[in-house]
């Protein structure tokens, strides 16, 4: 399916991905969480960590922490930058790190003065892709990193690869998901009836990222295309039977022994995407 959103300006560093490889593997086999099911895998945390190697943001935000596999990498690929780690809930960690700065509150109502000018955000937080775009820009901030940029049809969020296909995504959650958002709900109903002072943004912000519908009419790809200066979709690491039109030729022809232990993350593969505002 044709991609509306181009790639453009795509940086020399990111025609070099074989050069880090070696180097990331041997870093990867020291990581602190062996089994990271539902968070960053081998292929995404490669060139995660390429991209910082190469750009090398003296602070990098991270939006979405889940465990913490990404904070590590994070601090262990650039030990001189700062680091924020930011998510909702914090409670699954099982890395704790001493040098990131940690924030529960969702990434569009935070506070950040005086950022660097090459603080890069990474957003694995599966919120609209469209509305990060507008908060990084608001905050000053170019560099970005998109952890999952699912194809129309996928995921459990809009995209921007979805938007670039017309694709309006539409949430289908589960009865007790809803029967607990309609709980949710009902309590800021009664707050709102009872608390003279209650002020609900917060709450429901929350309950828009439990609901994800999303609405973006047939301009905002020519808006995004205007706003990116680089935009750039890195390709699988290896071959494997998802490959079809909407994915770039994979970037190993064949698997390295040093990393055949890895066999089955190197399948895990959602479009990571790197993009630089203007």
């Amino acid at each position: 399916m044709h991609s509306n959103i181009l790639e453009k300006n795509v940086p020399n560093w990111l025609y070099k991905k074989l050069n880090f490889l070696n180097d990331f593997s041997s870093l990867y086999k020291t990581r602190p969480i062996k089994n990271n099911k539902g968070g960053m895998l081998f292929t995404h945390m490669f060139y995660f960590y390429l991209i910082l190697k190469n750009l090398k943001p003296e602070l990098v935000i991270e939006s979405g922490v889940y465990k913490g596999q990404s904070t590590w990498l994070i601090e262990n690929t650039l030990p001189n930058s700062k680091i924020i780690s930011i998510d909702i809930d914090l409670n699954k960690r099982e890395y704790f790190s001493k040098k990131s700065e940690y924030r529960s509150l969702d990434f569009k109502y935070n506070e950040f003065k005086n950022l660097p000018d090459n603080t890069l955000v990474f957003f694995d937080d599966h919120v609209d892709h469209v509305e990060r775009i507008k908060q990084s820009n608001f905050f000053g901030i170019k560099n970005i990193v998109l952890e999952d940029n699912y194809p129309t049809n996928e995921g459990d969020f809009q995209t921007l690869k979805q938007i670039s296909n017309n694709f309006n995504f539409n949430h289908k959650p589960g009865f007790l998901s809803l029967t607990k958002t309609y709980y949710q709900f009902t309590k800021i109903i009664i707050k709102k009836i009872f608390l003279s002072k209650y002020n609900s943004n917060i709450d429901l912000n929350n309950i828009n990222q439990r609901i994800r519908d999303a609405l973006h009419n047939k301009e905002t790809t020519s808006h995004l295309n205007d706003l990116f200066e680089t935009y750039y979709e890195f390709p699988p690491l290896i071959s494997n039977y998802q490959i079809n039109e909407m994915y770039k030729s994979p970037l190993l022809q064949e698997t390295p022994k040093d990393i055949l232990e890895y066999s089955d993350e190197l399948l895990d593969y959602n479009f990571i995407t790197y993009i630089k505002l203007k």
